[in-house]
């Protein structure tokens, strides 16, 4: 168990694991950037729904990568607060335990974020491959 005054360190451990999180999330977002940036340089006539794909997509990131960073700051107030309280007026278990706890909520709400765009993605994945193979049915028609 960990002691009282030490226990200011537990959101700290946490912390490498969200940010792993945060640089593969903020990764997969710059993919949507570079999407958006080659549509717009090829001038590409893209279906309304693709587009509208992309924006939902771009939002769940967004929403994720909110809640992530909400959650570092969580966690990082948690501890600072946790460390001040335990050497200016004794144990701060109960404020540490809040902080964490809304850390971790912040991640899990992140993770329903990740797991609706990936969801998101694999339908315009089908899309994708549905119009491949409308176009190859034309083309073996002709």
């Amino acid at each position: 168990m960990i002691q009282p005054t030490a226990f200011w360190l537990f959101p700290l451990i946490l912390l490498p694991g969200v940010a792993l999180i945060v640089m593969s999330t903020s990764a997969r977002y710059a993919q949507i950037h570079e999407e958006l940036h080659h549509i717009i340089q090829e001038q590409e006539n893209i279906s309304q729904i693709y587009l509208v794909h992309l924006k939902t997509r771009a939002t769940y990131f967004r929403n994720a990568l909110v809640a992530l960073y909400v959650s570092v700051g969580l966690f990082a107030v948690g501890s600072i607060t946790g460390a001040l309280m335990d050497f200016l007026s004794g144990p701060s278990t109960v404020t540490v335990v809040v902080l964490t706890c809304l850390g971790i909520l912040c991640f899990i709400y992140a993770s329903i974020e990740l797991i609706r765009e990936s969801l998101l993605s694999l339908r315009v994945i089908e899309h994708h491959l549905e119009d491949i193979m409308v176009v190859e049915e034309d083309s073996s028609r002709s």
